[in-house]
């Protein structure tokens, strides 16, 4: 069995064994040496040319015009609608190619989770194209248009010119002095780098150019680059602190609610036990004073007027009166302590039932931010 393909036979002349035959051969070695030598150093002169001018990527470019492929998916186009992309970046992604992944097909061709915890792939760059991570929800689908141009980023680098690329490497290492040391993009960038330093020039030129824009803008030169692909990269940089800060917006918001029940909850447990600590000494006034009045009832009429009694009210009031006047303000008092009760308990029970009503309000807040944060994961289910 033929393990491997047969190489293509080649025509046989005759050989020449006259008298001059060996003296013509030699001619012809030299010939063809003469014309390799020379036809190298041409080769050579153009390549040099070529990387010196940049015109190496013009020749990529061209190759790659003419075998990638023509359209993009619906999808897709949606999203490079939302990217504002110029007309060469537009041109770029439709020659690369790409398309819509998630959940398995993402992490198989993207290569899955990253090692970091909390760090998922959601496209990439590869020989067979761009990939891209589309969210459903539309509050978070334009968290493609950032990785969209990320990708794209990483294939406009591939193909700028030997003559051109050490220049954007050092204007990169230059632009990211200029990010802040707490910038998240710093952690980004480490997180994608990761043990191979040498993807780091790629990284840098596909994080600063969508995901940074300091006021005024890197280096004129560095942004005139960027501009081949896009025609307003301060609006890009937004669209990916837009849908960063809608969805901490979300995520605060849940947090304070549930800050602010947790007071609630609080408030309202403190406002039982304070009840209830109020009934029992109501009660026991109550009783005391049902004691004294039966007292006062069972004795004679002549032996009640001959008592004084002095008596402090709930308030710290106090008074002093014959004995029948004196029941008669603590049986007022009493009465007016049993409807602030009552009063209260309603005001408890109303603010238990708002506490439940907030509860239920919260968890559907909870169920939103649930929604939206696995929108935004590859690898969740529906996403």
């Amino acid at each position: 069995m033929t393990l491997f393909e047969q190489p293509p036979r080649r025509s046989v002349r005759p050989v020449d064994d006259g008298p001059f035959a060996a003296l013509a051969r030699a001619r012809r070695r030299r010939r063809w040496w003469t014309v390799t030598a020379v036809g190298g150093a041409v080769l050579l002169l153009v390549a040099g040319v070529m990387v010196g001018t940049g015109a190496d990527r013009v020749v990529i470019d061209q190759v790659a015009a003419w075998t990638g492929p023509k359209t993009l998916p619906a999808d897709i186009s949606t999203v490079a609608d939302r990217a504002f992309l110029s007309e060469g970046g537009r041109a770029l992604l439709t020659e690369v190619g790409a398309r819509e992944a998630h959940g398995d097909d993402l992490s198989d061709v993207c290569g899955g989770v990253d090692p970091v915890a909390d760090h998922v792939i959601d496209g990439c760059f590869t020989p067979k194209g761009i990939f891209v991570f589309v969210p459903t929800d539309a509050r978070v689908a334009d968290a493609a248009v950032t990785t969209l141009a990320h990708e794209l980023l990483h294939a406009a680098f591939v193909r700028l010119g030997r003559g051109e690329v050490w220049r954007v490497r050092d204007l990169l290492h230059e632009a990211i002095e200029r990010v802040a040391s707490d910038d998240p993009v710093r952690q980004q960038i480490d997180w994608s780098v990761g043990d191979h330093e040498e993807l780091r020039d790629t990284e840098l030129f596909a994080y600063l150019g969508s995901q940074v824009r300091p006021d005024g803008g890197f280096d004129p030169e560095l942004e005139e680059v960027y501009a081949r692909y896009f025609t307003d990269r301060a609006a890009l940089v937004e669209v990916q602190h837009r849908v960063t800060a809608q969805v901490q917006q979300l995520i605060a918001d849940y947090e304070g609610a549930v800050d602010e029940l947790t007071r609630t909850t609080t408030d309202a447990a403190n406002a039982h036990a304070l009840l209830e600590s109020d009934r029992q000494t109501y009660e026991l006034n109550r009783q005391s004073y049902q004691g004294d009045a039966d007292r006062y009832n069972a004795m004679d009429p002549v032996e009640r007027g001959r008592f004084r009694v002095e008596w402090s009210s709930s308030d710290g009031s106090a008074y002093s009166g014959t004995w029948s006047e004196v029941l008669a303000a603590r049986l007022a008092d009493l009465d007016e302590r049993h409807a602030e009760l009552e009063a209260r308990a309603v005001a408890v029970e109303a603010a238990d039932a708002a506490a439940v009503a907030r509860r239920a309000e919260i968890e559907a807040q909870f169920a939103d931010v649930l929604t939206v944060t696995q929108a935004l994961d590859p690898t969740a289910s529906g996403s």
